[in-house]
């Protein structure tokens, strides 16, 4: 992150300590804005407090790019959810992940838990670009043993090897340009994402028929819905496993909803949710 602020780039800092102390953001210049988000995960305990941040930060307006450092126990997909949240998914371009791998310690990761392991290589899965750092502190058989697991694990992502952290934003496209990315969903090597905006309220019976019927691809939905026999209540309505969650907010929020899930096929789901709408 010191190497990325050297740039003449607005950016601001999310940084997020799983302890009840933030570490980290004492070694950014004081000239940098850092918010911290402590004594829990972005991608659940704090995951609502990382979208009012983000909504904040939208809302200033004086911003080019936002980096979130996520705590090294952070489910990338949770935090996919977060930043593509109802609330502030029109805000920002769609989120591109960043893992950083540790080069001295990737090739020991079978000390750890199998649970620790799977955590691990799901941050790799479903990283746009794989930070391999440190590889100053490693032999060249090392490294090329990195090179071939990795291409076991995630064969089709980037990599980007460095020592210190050396990285600039030119060379890790935060642009997105070159990138297979719409205003409708996100490439996450078989992770998309999708929003979709509701005109005005919807039957009921029929959103819930939508949601029973999603498949078995869709891994989250989340979203703000009015329904026709209420139209002055707006649900904030979740979708998780399988699992839908609802209840009504005492706020005026835009009725849009994100899907997120394995190889969507976003033409068909929007063209259900276009019947609910105009049925």
């Amino acid at each position: 992150i010191s190497e990325l602020l050297k740039n003449d780039e607005k950016i601001k800092i999310i940084m997020n300590e799983f302890g009840t102390f933030d570490i980290d953001s004492n070694s950014i210049s004081n000239e940098i804005e850092v918010h911290s988000l402590i004594n829990g995960c972005v991608c659940c305990d704090l995951k609502q407090e990382l979208v009012y941040e983000l909504k904040a930060i939208a809302l200033k307006g004086d911003v080019n790019h936002v980096i979130i450092e996520a705590t090294g126990i952070a489910h990338p997909l949770e935090l996919l959810v977060a930043c593509q949240d109802p609330q502030i998914v029109n805000f920002f371009e769609k989120p591109i992940i960043y893992g950083v791998l540790d080069a001295t310690r990737f090739l020991e990761r079978h000390q750890y838990t199998e649970n620790t392991v799977s955590l691990m290589e799901d941050q790799l899965k479903l990283s746009d670009m794989i930070i391999i750092n440190k590889i100053d502190l490693i032999t060249d058989d090392s490294l090329e043993k990195i090179d071939k697991q990795l291409g076991m694990i995630c064969a089709s992502i980037p990599t980007y090897k460095t020592t210190y952290g050396k990285v600039s934003l030119e060379e890790l496209d935060l642009t997105v340009k070159d990138r297979e990315i719409s205003s409708h969903h996100h490439h996450h090597h078989g992770i998309k994402s999708m929003t979709y905006t509701f005109t005005g309220p919807i039957d009921r019976q029929l959103f819930y028929q939508f949601i029973m019927k999603l498949p078995e691809s869709v891994l989250r939905l989340k979203g703000y819905v009015s329904f026709r026999n209420q139209p002055n209540a707006i649900y904030e309505f979740q979708y998780a496993y399988g699992l839908p969650d609802y209840g009504i907010i005492g706020m005026q929020l835009p009725l849009t909803i994100v899907i997120i899930g394995e190889t969507l096929d976003t033409n068909h789901i929007r063209n259900q949710l276009d019947m609910l709408q105009f049925t």
